[in-house]
């Protein structure tokens, strides 16, 4: 499965749209969303409140939200071991 694909299949998204998406896997809240600048602005919130990933996405403007997803997971190591 994609990382689209599993936060979905969690069932705790609460925002699925085209420029932003907001959800939980493994009780990390995943957010992505699309800025007026261009670029994608991720976050990642481990459980115990500490942010795993939270920044801007450099010059990600042409990807899709599942491709920022796909970012969020990656850049936050949450399929390490999987």
């Amino acid at each position: 499965m994609t990382p689209i694909e599993l936060l979905r299949a969690e069932g705790n998204v609460s925002i699925d749209e085209r420029d932003e998406v907001c959800g939980y896997w493994r009780d990390n809240l995943i957010w992505v969303e699309l800025e007026p600048m261009g670029d994608w602005y991720i976050r990642v919130i481990a459980p115990d409140g500490c942010y795993i990933y939270d920044g801007w996405w450099a010059e990600s403007g042409i990807e899709s939200a599942d491709d920022a997803v796909a970012e969020a997971f990656d850049g936050a190591c949450l399929l390490e071991g999987e």
